[in-house]
């Protein structure tokens, strides 16, 4: 077993196709086929299991597969040590993000680490809530922010903060900026589709207090809601994060409900084995200062931070989980 087969495997894994690996390592299928079925008689164990549908990493290729990641990162960040004559950390990373969140950290996050640590090369990837726990277990991504996640042996859970929900509506819209539970179910409500951390909330609530509501349509797409809000279709809901800057240009404007009764709980999930690296540490550290001064800056409203200290406490496991899609 070597790095050169360590590599292709992951690659392999990752992409969950043999041919579509070969074409991304530039290499003949054949032959990264006949890499894998050497590494399994090396280890004496199946690793992959090939069907018409794809190649999936069996139980055994999911382990190997976490430690082939784990040494390719210690790898990679020796070489660029070398290569740039320099000890600071270095190396990929790559952290996840739901949208609406992407859209307050991400871009400052890249700026400080490029002015404090240059070496480190930054993957940012956006997607469900559900899907970026899912890399993160898997080692695909080293960290990310998430809802409703839960800890486990592959997975770190550190809860950042409280973000509130916000009824979204037209900037003409005569509304007041605080309303009741009432006056908001009684709007014609494009809610994000399931399963959708606002959506279920929103659903939960409306139902805890009886109230039935009238949903004009259901789209994931953030832009989508807030295009029909801004052209008087509905309401929708949605947090600061997502709206801002719609909000800033005069497109929309967020409507409080009373007594907030709408929240999320956003935490950062920290692959267990990515932890160890110096980069991804660093990229953590950062990213929860990012955080915490966007925050302080009004940047990012309707939060309030667990602490005002960083690193954030760990946070022990939930009880249950749910997926959520990006907002």
């Amino acid at each position: 077993m070597d790095i050169r087969q360590l590599r292709y495997f992951v690659k392999v894994v990752e992409l969950r196709n043999i041919t579509a690996a070969a074409e991304a390592l530039f290499i003949a299928q054949p032959s990264l086929s006949q890499h894998m079925t050497n590494l399994e008689a090396e280890l004496e164990t199946h690793l992959l299991d090939r069907t018409p549908q794809g190649t999936r990493a069996t139980a055994v290729g999911e382990l190997l597969y976490r430690h082939a990641k784990t040494i390719l990162r210690q790898v990679d960040e020796a070489h660029l040590a070398v290569r740039k004559g320099s000890d600071a950390p270095s190396g990929r990373v790559a952290v996840g993000f739901p949208t609406s969140t992407s859209r307050v950290v991400a871009v400052p996050l890249l700026e400080r680490l490029r002015q404090h640590y240059p070496l480190i090369e930054l993957e940012m990837v956006e997607a469900s809530s559900g899907d970026l726990v899912g890399q993160v277990q898997a080692d695909r991504l080293a960290l990310a922010i998430t809802m409703d996640a839960r800890a486990d042996a592959r997975l770190r859970i550190e809860p950042i903060l409280m973000e509130e929900l916000y009824a979204v509506v037209a900037a003409a819209d005569p509304l007041p900026a605080v309303i009741s539970l009432g006056e908001f179910a009684a709007l014609p409500l494009l809610l994000p589709t399931h399963p959708n951390s606002v959506r279920v909330a929103t659903e939960r609530l409306l139902n805890e207090h009886q109230l039935r509501f009238k949903l004009v349509a259901e789209t994931s797409a953030v832009e989508i809601l807030i295009l029909s809000v801004e052209r008087g279709v509905g309401a929708t809901v949605l947090p600061f994060s997502a709206f801002a800057l719609a909000q800033k240009h005069g497109r929309v404007r967020g409507v409080r409900l009373a007594d907030r009764p709408l929240v999320r709980e956003l935490s950062l999930s920290v692959s267990v084995s990515a932890s160890r690296s110096p980069a991804v540490q660093c990229v953590r550290e950062v990213l929860l200062r990012v955080i915490e001064e966007e925050v302080a800056q009004k940047r990012w409203q309707g939060v309030n931070l667990f602490s005002d200290a960083s690193p954030v406490p760990e946070r022990p496991a939930r009880k249950a989980a749910r997926r959520s899609a990006p907002m």
